[in-house]
């Protein structure tokens, strides 16, 4: 069969796919999303003044100019040539690289994910996908021989990475959370389980400042928990037990747990609250017995087995039946508005 250029084409783009990414992390890490934000909201800089930025007095303008070329073919910047000097080539940011790929004052920024998935540790534990199909086992810890929290526990830089990602996604979700949801108006104590550096709480507490919040983590995580006006920072274990309160908050943090690990911390849930106390569950929910064709949510699913402690995403029924195995009644689901679109709110009573 004769080899065609689109198949040769294609082929090739699979093998260094993952260059586009590395790329933008090392202009990311040269902070020239920001350099070129800082000189206005539709500015453009030349290759000299954007290196005239850079920490350093001898950065080498060949390299840099086909990195910025790369990433304006990839829809990082883009690139106007006002004259036939290539000296006068104009870079400036996407909507995109806007919204996502600058740090300083956007909350939405997607730079601490971004550094996270591409931290050495994290891509470390691809190259061990294969073993995970033979051998049961996951990526991480394969790559590592613990998993990623514990890994985080002796590693400062690594559990700062980690953490300051698991904040970025829940600022990205929390605000549509608290604007569609009531059910925290009449509680007067709740635990977030596993809430890191305490970003959920403070939007909940905030909207509803008669809640006693307590930010219930590892201890090594809650270390890096800023002091919040109305918020605990409690250290401990959701495998051991779970602070007691009127109701539970659990965001993001049971997808990444097989079965037998979701069962033990819900019911620590469970011994935690009171009689008809209020679980509160936000994950990705998928649709009973479909696949997604969005590339991002097989990825996502992926991350879980690489990642993650053998978790996955679920459909209703396998949340119903997860919490009602473990002493719940789901009362109701409520979907957030925004760009979220798998995340549900499961709103649980202890019985």
């Amino acid at each position: 069969m004769a080899m065609g250029g689109g198949e040769l084409e294609q082929a090739l783009e699979r093998i260094f796919s993952f260059v586009p990414t590395l790329v933008l992390k090392s202009a990311i890490l040269l902070n020239i999303p920001d350099i070129i934000a800082k000189a206005g909201p539709s500015a453009s800089l030349t290759l000299h003044e954007i290196a005239l930025e850079l920490p350093t007095e001898t950065p080498n303008l060949h390299y840099l100019s086909r990195i910025l070329t790369y990433l304006s073919t990839k829809g990082i910047f883009v690139q106007t040539q006002t004259s036939e000097n290539p000296s006068d080539i104009l870079y400036g940011l996407t909507a995109t690289t806007k919204m996502f790929f600058v740090r300083e004052n956007n909350p939405r920024s997607f730079v601490p994910l971004l550094l996270m998935h591409t931290h050495p540790v994290l891509m470390t534990s691809w190259h061990h996908l294969h073993e995970c199909v033979l051998q049961d086992s996951h990526g991480f810890e394969k790559a590592h021989g613990k998993d990623l929290w514990a890994y985080g526990k002796d590693d400062p830089l690594v559990n700062n990475v980690v953490n300051d990602c698991m904040s970025t996604l829940t600022n990205l979700a929390i605000e549509q959370i608290v604007s569609c949801y009531d059910g925290f108006k009449d509680v007067k104590t709740l635990v977030d389980v596993g809430g890191g550096k305490g970003t959920a709480l403070a939007h909940i507490v905030k909207a509803y400042p008669h809640i006693h919040g307590i930010n219930f983590d590892l201890p090594h995580v809650v270390q890096t928990a800023p002091s919040i006006p109305g918020i605990e920072n409690v250290g401990g274990s959701m495998f051991a037990s779970i602070p007691s309160a009127d109701a539970i908050f659990v965001k993001n943090v049971l997808i990444d747990w097989d079965e037998d690990k979701c069962e033990q911390i819900l019911g620590n849930c469970h011994k935690a609250l009171p009689e008809n106390g209020r679980l509160i569950v936000a994950e990705n929910i998928t649709m009973e017995g479909s696949m997604s064709n969005k590339s991002t949510d097989i990825v996502t699913d992926l991350v879980m087995i690489v990642v993650a402690n053998g978790g996955k995403e679920r459909s209703e029924k396998d949340w119903k039946r997860l919490l009602q195995k473990s002493g719940f009644s789901v009362v109701r689901m409520v979907e957030p508005p925004g760009p979220f679109s798998k995340l549900k709110i499961i709103e649980a009573i202890k019985v």
